[in-house]
């Protein structure tokens, strides 16, 4: 997790965020590992990931992460079938 020397731990809203920008760099293990550092997670972090695996073909790893979800809402289901 991102966190400086004073032990500032970002809010969910900029961890997600920094996922995005990561994915839209094509640097999807960025993303992965900081999602893996999460220590709390939304419906957005958890889509974002499924979206990041299924932009490069990933369909693998990306049905896993929807697997994985605790909360399935349409946008998940969309985000992977956008990928097929």
């Amino acid at each position: 997790m991102i966190v400086s020397r004073f032990g500032y731990a970002p809010a969910i809203f900029v961890t997600n965020c920094l996922i995005h920008m990561y994915i839209r760099c094509s640097k999807i293990q960025y993303a992965h590992n900081l999602f893996e550092r999460m220590a709390q997670r939304d419906a957005i972090s958890w889509n974002a990931m499924v979206f990041g695996y299924t932009g490069i073909r990933n369909m693998g790893i990306a049905k896993n992460m929807l697997d994985s979800m605790l909360k399935r809402d349409e946008v998940s289901w969309n985000v992977l079938i956008s990928g097929i």
